[in-house]
């Protein structure tokens, strides 16, 4: 299972560009049933990182892609008002495809995509009027506080994980907070925080385009 998640990037560096990454902590399995908690996501811990690695991978069809954060270095501009000119351009580089048939690829995209859909776990007031498609998962990961050897409180890790549009992605996202309460009635942070992720990339998406589009026009009507 290890084998297959490490592709996904679970389990082993991402590839980030930034120094002392972390690979999460990989578990001990000490009985049988470990395994079944492995299944379901409840055993070795990953970081957020590593999961939007993994959700990314799934969007790309299966290829789990090399994340920066640096995108490029330029020389100094000669104003304030422009950019230099590009020395160094950091390209996308592939680093696996995952080993499973695109039946299985296409089986996981569609149960992604029914997460957000009505009915699924992602489906609640937070995502209300969202204008574009959306894929992911949601997460609650038990982790229960110990203090002097004993149980003191019963908490879960909240994930969300997604990609969007469905249909050729352009943003994926995770995020993970931490000890948050449990049971019904639990305060949605995580569907929250990434509501407000999409909603400010397509938000600067849009900012983007419309300049773009009032730069043509400028240089249009230059040229008449």
């Amino acid at each position: 299972m290890r084998y297959y998640y490490n592709q996904f990037g679970l389990g082993v560096e991402t590839g980030i560009d930034m120094p002392f990454e972390s690979i999460g902590v990989i578990g001990n399995p000490t009985n049988a049933g470990n395994l079944l908690d492995f299944s379901i996501g409840q055993f070795d811990t990953y970081t957020t990182m590593q999961l939007a690695q993994y959700v990314s991978t799934v969007a790309n069809e299966g290829y789990r892609v090399q994340p920066h954060l640096l995108k490029e270095i330029r020389q100094p501009g000669s104003d304030e008002q422009e950019l230099g000119p590009v020395l160094k351009v950091e390209n996308t580089e592939v680093m696996n495809r995952v080993e499973m048939g695109q039946d299985y690829i296409d089986r996981v995209q569609q149960g992604f995509s029914l997460v957000f859909s009505p009915g699924g776990t992602a489906s609640n007031s937070t995502w209300s009027g969202f204008p574009y498609p959306i894929a992911g998962k949601t997460g609650t990961a038990e982790n229960p506080q110990f203090k002097n050897g004993e149980l003191v409180a019963n908490t879960e890790n909240l994930t969300l994980v997604g990609y969007s549009p469905i249909e050729d992605p352009e943003v994926a996202f995770a995020v993970v907070v931490p000890k948050n309460g449990t049971g019904i009635g639990q305060y949605p942070i995580n569907h929250k925080i990434g509501r407000r992720i999409l909603d400010k990339y397509y938000e600067l998406k849009e900012n983007k385009e419309e300049d773009q589009g009032t730069e043509s026009e400028s240089d249009a009507s230059q040229t008449e």
